[in-house]
């Protein structure tokens, strides 16, 4: 008589156990190229605002930086120019968000006249939307329009 031949405990147990890791590879691979992307769009972020101000100094164009508080986190940045009330916005397509580092204040207004951000301002980049998601870093930008990516807070 033929005798069968099926899958012993063990090695049912030890297939588990590669399908498992695989898995848990897989997602913390997943997990790390979230958080690059998220990266990159702080890094285009920083451009963005590079280029804005660039522009408005070169042609004398008051604008509102407006951003959310500490309560609240945003995908996008918006500059609202004063001139034309046209407003530009930078979306990170929810790659990263942004929280304006003040208690109260959700804008702050550029004035090409004397170059000059008042007031200065800290942004928050973290890659989730709640309070506890991981800070990515910070955009510092100072009154004198000096802008910076921190990894620290200020």
């Amino acid at each position: 008589m033929a005798q069968k031949r099926g899958l012993t405990l063990v090695e049912l147990l030890i297939v588990i156990f590669i399908f498992a890791s695989s898995f848990g590879c897989f997602a913390l691979a997943l997990g790390a190229v979230d958080e690059l992307f998220a990266l990159i769009e702080l890094k285009k972020a920083h451009t963005w605002l590079q280029r804005t101000f660039i522009e408005a100094c070169q042609t004398g164009r008051p604008f509102i930086l407006k951003y959310t508080t500490r309560s609240a986190s945003a995908s996008k940045l918006y500059v609202q120019w004063l001139d034309t009330l046209e407003e530009d916005v930078f979306d990170s397509c929810k790659g990263c968000y942004f929280r304006g580092m003040s208690a109260s204040e959700s804008y702050s207004v550029y004035s090409p006249q004397w170059h000059t951000l008042t007031p200065g301002v800290t942004i928050k980049v973290t890659n989730g939307s709640k309070v506890s998601s991981k800070s990515l870093g910070y955009i510092v930008i100072s009154p004198y329009c000096y802008i910076t990516v921190r990894k620290d807070p200020p």
